[in-house]
């Protein structure tokens, strides 16, 4: 299996399931990663993202969704 991509277009099939418009849910998704991004240090969610982007900036929705995808993906896998 492939390196999962993100694409825009996930937006507006979340956006249809949910009754809301794509751009609702891509801000969302932002404020989500910033709330989780801010919070202190010693935190699980702090110890993820120092992994995950070690350059310590705050992720974009797609450098985000995409590493997380893989995440999941290369775990399911070593079942």
């Amino acid at each position: 299996m492939g390196k999962p991509k993100h694409k825009k277009n996930d937006y507006k099939k979340i956006a249809k399931h949910h009754g809301v418009t794509s751009k609702e849910v891509e801000t969302e998704i932002a404020e989500a990663i910033k709330l989780a991004f801010n919070v202190p240090d010693g935190s699980a969610e702090k110890k993820l993202f120092a992994e995950l982007f070690p350059d310590g900036k705050l992720p974009s929705n797609k450098e985000f969704i995409e590493k997380m995808a893989a995440r999941v993906v290369r775990e399911l896998g070593e079942d």
